[in-house]
């Protein structure tokens, strides 16, 4: 309520001493005191009642307002039982912007106090009705397929409150007001992935010349949501100061955002199942039905006959397997949410086929940025990879559909690569992998456990047994080329104890590592063990 309100209640009598120009300030509570410096027991936004028993000398008025001034007071209200109110306390009020008002003798504090209760919650059930019809139409509009960032922005404004939704990378959902510098977003969506509980106000980062402001967030949870593939609400404020209505409003904002991205993991979804047969038709050749598919997915033809426009494959996978299922489809869905057209389908082993625009150096150019966005993505997302590592592979680009069959085969050994290379999240590009690395990656899993558990098994079961370390000790022989004085004065031994220990290597495993065969088979053993 304002103070303009209470003052046109006709029985209260009640008129302006100063600071008739914030009529409009918003009264939040009804407070009486008669204590000098009543700071302590204020939060802001009262009526102040004063008989003013506090006052023994006028010096006492400049004490009371401070106080009240930095209690945030809206208003005081002063009793005229005892006389007139002093000059001193008026003056003090106008030196301090303090709106006073005079409280006639046969106006009493009680009175006051019950129609600024009344008023409030008039006022609040009012307010209620109103957050439930808004609520209800703003639900209505989201369901029907509305636009979610105009009905966002629009909710937003008219609750007044300034806020975004971003992903679990950074990226701008939706928003209103100021947006936040994408490295800012991209930083805060890293620390939010490692929160467990809500809501949290914090300081968005942000450059040194926009400096830091503190906002609220909030997670945006559907019943199938993950925190790696979801949304956050940041309001521009802290929740501490919020009012009731504020509370509300943003509560009401986070359940039609829940809603929005409930539906877009459900179009999502729908669009994976779709394309769950695109793997097949890539590597049986059917390039009609491949050329449909992506066609019915937004990616239109840009060429004659089965040519289509640019083409990177993106394969993706999480380690070990989550228990909730889909989840590495959801998380590279959100890497290349801002590639329009883009192809997302499988589960924990994802594939994604995205249009490159332009031919030539502007292909190019987007390849890289394609490139280095995955990357920067997967490196947020570290903040809540805990549980789990993410592998991405990105091919080469492919310029038709034939070649897009061996895209993804490329962007499949680029992500077992990944996997081998470990790290909390990896990105491999196509054109990275050109060593021995690319085919171990291209070997099956069983085959390479049989591998290594063949060369390496013998070793780590002796030192296992005997506390010693053979394994180590022919890593090392190997980093050094298979020099004896280099690699035991790397190990700080006598060479004649790094003889031994690899005349016991050799024994163990059947092999001599004076051939270059031989040094080569124990060398992708190890590699295939780190």
């Amino acid at each position: 309520m304002q103070i303009s309100e209470l003052l046109a209640i006709p029985r209260l009598h009640l008129r302006f001493l100063s600071g008739a120009e914030h009529a409009h300030r918003r009264i939040r509570w009804a407070y009486t005191t008669d204590l000098l410096e009543p700071k302590r027991y204020l939060s802001g936004g009262e009526l102040v009642l004063t008989g003013m028993m506090w006052r023994n000398a006028p010096e006492d008025s400049e004490r009371f307002v401070r106080s009240l001034d930095e209690a945030g007071v809206a208003c005081l209200a002063a009793g005229a039982a005892l006389g007139e109110i002093p000059p001193d306390l008026i003056a003090a009020c106008q030196r301090y912007d303090m709106p006073l008002i005079e409280v006639p003798a046969e106006t009493s504090f009680g009175v006051v106090t019950e129609e600024v209760v009344r008023l409030l919650t008039r006022r609040r059930f009012s307010s209620i009705a109103e957050t439930r019809d808004r609520h209800r139409r703003l639900m209505a509009e989201v369901a029907a397929g509305a636009d979610f960032p105009e009905v966002f922005a629009g909710a937003a404004e008219e609750a007044g409150i300034s806020a975004w939704v971003i992903s679990s990378t950074g990226r701008l959902v939706a928003s209103t007001g100021q947006e936040p510098q994408a490295a800012g977003r991209e930083r805060l969506a890293f620390r939010a992935l490692g929160w467990t509980s809500f809501p949290r106000s914090t300081e968005l980062p942000a450059s040194e010349e926009a400096g830091t402001r503190t906002v609220t967030v909030l997670p945006v949870q559907t019943r199938e949501s993950h925190p790696l593939a979801g949304w956050l609400l940041v309001c521009a404020s802290d929740h501490a100061s919020w009012s009731d209505e504020t509370h509300e409003a943003v509560a009401e904002i986070v359940s039609m955002a829940v809603l929005a991205r409930s539906r877009a993991e459900e179009r999502s979804l729908s669009d994976a199942r779709h394309a769950e047969g695109l793997s097949r038709l890539l590597a049986t050749q059917r390039f009609d039905e491949v050329a449909a598919l992506l066609h019915v997915a937004g990616q239109a033809d840009t060429g004659e006959g089965d040519r289509q426009g640019q083409h990177i494959a993106v394969s993706a996978t999480l380690l070990p397997e989550p228990r909730l299922p889909d989840l590495a489809r959801r998380i590279v869905a959100e890497l290349v949410a801002d590639w329009s057209g883009s192809v997302v389908t499988g589960e924990n082993d994802a594939l994604a086929i995205i249009p490159v625009p332009g031919t030539g150096e502007a292909g190019t150019r987007a390849a890289e940025r394609l490139y280095a966005g995955l990357a920067r993505d997967a490196r947020v997302l570290e903040g809540g990879l805990v549980d789990y590592r993410l592998a991405v592979g990105i091919s080469s680009t492919a310029r038709d559909l034939p070649d897009l069959r061996g895209a993804a085969v490329e962007a499949q050994h680029a992500r077992r690569l990944a996997e081998l290379r470990g790290g909390r999240s990896r990105v491999i590009a196509g054109v990275e992998i050109d060593s021995h690395e690319l085919l171990l990656a291209s070997v099956p899993e069983e085959v390479r456990s049989s591998y290594r558990e063949r060369l390496l098994g013998p070793l780590l079961a002796y030192d296992r047994d005997h506390r010693s370390d053979l394994v180590r000790t022919l890593e090392r022989f190997l980093q050094h080329s298979g020099s004896w004085q280099r690699c035991a004065a790397a190990m700080h031994v006598h060479v004649n104890t790094l003889r031994y220990r690899i005349g016991r290597v050799e024994e163990l495993t059947g092999r001599d590592l004076s051939n270059l065969e031989h040094r080569v088979d124990l060398f992708l053993a190890l590699k295939l063990r780190s």
